[in-house]
């Protein structure tokens, strides 16, 4: 099944835009508003939101004049505009109006406030946010956030540069090479996922971006394709490039993820010698992909030895996985041995369970904006740049919230009547954030770990 996404949150900014400005030509095209392009405008926040709101605007007028004359808009006139101090929300009464008029919104607004002279902070009513954030991602599964294709949808088609050398001479693949083919790959994943249409060399037409993924940028400007530069993959000591080939250095990796999950809870052995041998393999890959695309893929790569370097969040990240998936295993394994009931109906769950601020910040901070989080690293991709560390950034933040989470909160408590609506709001909620998990994961070639 496809389906047509639009984020809610453009949504949003298109009925912000709309209440405080209008299309000056009503004919003329008018391109998309994009929450993420907005600046000084509007802006989101994820840290500390009972103190600066979800969001915050600029209530001075001539940053939304400047923004109109931009984009072809003109400002709305209203009788609460305080021209003397040009302010947009002058008073009590004017934002009063305008929670009034966000009722039929998307996400209707709760409370605003002013955070100093020239902003004002917007929250939401949080239980149509949760309700969307939950039933959107399970129904979709792992085509949330997905584009629908349309045959009016722009063309790409990806070259891997075919003059680099993948062998060292006895088959095995040189690590700066599997670096530039997992490039290709993760790029060619991003595009499915957004609103590009992935071509065939033979079903190029005129208006095709043609990418090539390379190991240096063309000496002259090209006008034929886009260069997606790799950067080279060097030594910690001396900055030289490395001679380890890809099989190498998994098996160093993955003897240092699993000492690092030894250390942080034990090895958890699975039913055979070769469930144990799989693990393994799948933590060295990880790190592997970690340590290659945690900087920018046009910068340099530095290969990780006796186990130190930041990319120890490989190791974090397959763990959380794993916890999420003991938990949900846990819970159905409860549910077939009659000590819980089975989960009720998503719209049978009270979401108000899930409104306090951790909560709110595993829902509005990371699941919601996930779709944006992928299509953002493809906003540059015609000027040669696919932001693949943004996403990586995204999954080791993700986790790291997860973790504090299942810390904090008490997910499988004891079967008792009155605790039975919190944990299967919980279990709600941590079924979306492994699935929004293992998208994120998928779309680097990370596979989910059940155990460690």
């Amino acid at each position: 099944m496809e389906f047509h996404f639009e984020h809610p949150l453009n949504a949003l900014i298109k009925q912000l835009m709309n209440f405080f400005t209008a299309v000056e030509d009503k004919d003329a095209y008018i391109s998309p508003v994009l929450f993420q392009r907005c600046g000084v405008l509007i802006r989101f926040h994820i840290e500390d939101v009972s103190d600066r709101g979800d969001l915050s605007i600029a209530n001075i007028s001539k940053y939304w004049e400047a923004y109109c004359r931009k984009h072809g808009r003109k400002m709305r006139l209203s009788a609460n505009t305080d021209k003397k101090n040009g302010l947009v929300l002058p008073d009590e009464e004017s934002m009063q109006g305008l929670i009034e008029y966000s009722k039929d919104w998307v996400f209707p607004l709760q409370e605003i406030t002013p955070l100093y002279k020239d902003r004002c902070t917007f929250s939401f009513q949080r239980r149509p946010i949760i309700s969307y954030v939950l039933s959107t991602v399970l129904k979709q599964g792992a085509r949330y956030g997905h584009h629908l294709k349309s045959g009016k949808a722009p063309t790409l088609c990806i070259d891997q540069s075919p003059s680099s050398d993948s062998s060292l001479g006895d088959g095995t693949e040189q690590l700066a090479h599997y670096r530039l083919r997992q490039l290709s790959g993760i790029t060619r994943r991003l595009m499915a996922y957004s609103t590009w249409r992935l071509v065939d060399p033979d079903q190029q037409s005129d208006d095709t971006l043609r990418v090539s993924v390379e190991t240096q940028r063309c000496p002259t400007q090209p006008t034929d394709h886009v260069c997606l530069v790799c950067g080279p993959v060097l030594e910690p000591v001396g900055k030289a490039a490395t001679t380890m080939d890809r099989d190498s250095y998994v098996a160093l990796r993955s003897k240092d993820m699993i000492l690092m999950a030894m250390h942080r809870n034990g090895v958890r052995l699975g039913s055979s010698r070769g469930d144990f041998d799989s693990l393994i393999q799948r933590l060295g890959a990880a790190a592997v992909l970690v340590d290659l695309f945690e900087v920018r893929h046009a910068s340099a790569a530095t290969v990780v030895r006796n186990g130190s370097g930041s990319s120890k969040g490989a190791s974090y990240i397959l763990y959380n996985s794993a916890r999420l998936e003991t938990l949900l295993r846990t819970f159905n394994t409860q549910v077939e041995a009659g000590i819980y009931e089975p989960l009720p109906p998503l719209a049978d769950i009270d979401l108000s369970l899930l409104e306090d601020d951790l909560d709110w910040k595993l829902i509005y901070g990371h699941l919601l904006p996930f779709p944006e989080v992928v299509e953002s690293t493809m906003n540059l991709l015609q000027q040669g740049q696919c932001d693949v560390h943004l996403l990586v950034r995204y999954i080791n933040s993700l986790a790291v919230l997860f973790s504090r989470y299942y810390r904090q909160k008490r997910i499988l408590v004891q079967m008792r009547d009155h605790l039975m609506p919190v944990l299967y709001a919980r279990i709600y909620l941590v079924m979306a954030v492994r699935q929004v998990l293992n998208v994120a994961l998928s779309l680097l070639g990370i596979e989910p770990v059940s155990y460690i």
